[in-house]
């Protein structure tokens, strides 16, 4: 990751969330060797109207301010018409990766998970960040999630190269059903069958991970495997992390890092950033 291959492509529109997503995308870009391109999207609407040469002007300017303010120095702004979704996603080919706010303004084709932000999550060619306030304050740590899936590796070698590009920690972490009762697992009564799926489990985990950490030496990892649904387990993760990393697809059997079910789950509950990683 300290040679990017795309330039980190940002959504802008104005508001409080895009200019925190434009500031992560200039660590990042910072952090990678990266070129940042900011985007802000204008509706047809606003594209036809009197008002559209000053809004322009008044985020390229506000764009510009921030990029500057942060050191970063290669960088270009700019802005389209159409529907924010499909001109990011027509950015991500050529992207390193498209990073959003959690919340937007919808004068401007605004950038709202649930809309805007799930679509660029499924259907980006580039890993997708929407980035929103660290739930507890000086909460870097990197959160990755796993299903052992060949699929799932992609979020783990991401996870890991961002990691050492910026220096914080990974928490590798392992969610399934057991098969005893969730209610019996979580009041802490863990028969011996289910010890018995816990142990294998945490050496599936140590089995997947190993290889990223001795490509990554350098990166402190804890792991995790952790009886309960994926979402849930990453979900609390995420009170103390700074990101949470999910592939796009998993091993459904395994309660799977699928887009629509954990990692869609993840991009409504998670307390801080969320990299969606295909």
């Amino acid at each position: 990751m300290t040679d990017a291959e795309g330039p980190v492509v940002v959504g802008i529109d104005g508001s409080e969330d895009g200019t925190r997503a434009l500031r992560w995308a200039s660590a990042y870009a910072d952090a990678t060797g990266a070129a940042v391109r900011a985007v802000a999207v204008l509706g047809h609407d606003l594209a036809g109207s009197d008002a559209a040469d000053e809004v322009e002007t008044t985020l390229v300017q506000e764009a510009q301010s921030v990029l500057a303010e942060a050191g970063t120095t290669t960088y270009e702004v700019e802005t389209r018409v159409g529907k924010a979704a499909e001109e990011l996603i027509k950015l991500s080919p050529g992207a390193s990766v498209v990073v959003l706010g959690s919340r937007g303004h919808g004068a401007i084709e605004g950038l709202m998970v649930g809309s805007v932000s799930q679509h660029v999550a499924r259907h980006a060619d580039s890993p997708v960040v929407v980035v929103r306030e660290p739930a507890r304050e000086g909460a870097t740590k990197v959160v990755v999630g796993t299903d052992g899936s060949e699929e799932s590796a992609a979020a783990l070698e991401w996870a890991f190269a961002y990691a050492a590009a910026t220096g914080v920690t990974v928490t590798v972490i392992y969610g399934f059903r057991t098969s005893a009762s969730s209610p019996a697992v979580l009041s802490g009564y863990i028969p011996t069958s289910v010890g018995d799926e816990i142990t294998a489990a945490e050496e599936m985990l140590a089995s997947v991970v190993a290889p990223w950490e001795s490509r990554y030496p350098g990166v402190v990892v804890t792991r995790e495997a952790i009886p309960v649904p994926a979402a849930v387990a990453i979900g609390d993760a995420s009170e103390t992390a700074g990101l949470v990393v999910v592939g796009s697809r998993g091993r459904g059997a395994f309660e799977g890092m699928l887009l629509g079910s954990v990692s869609q789950s993840l991009l409504h509950r998670a307390r801080c950033s969320v990299a969606v990683v295909r």
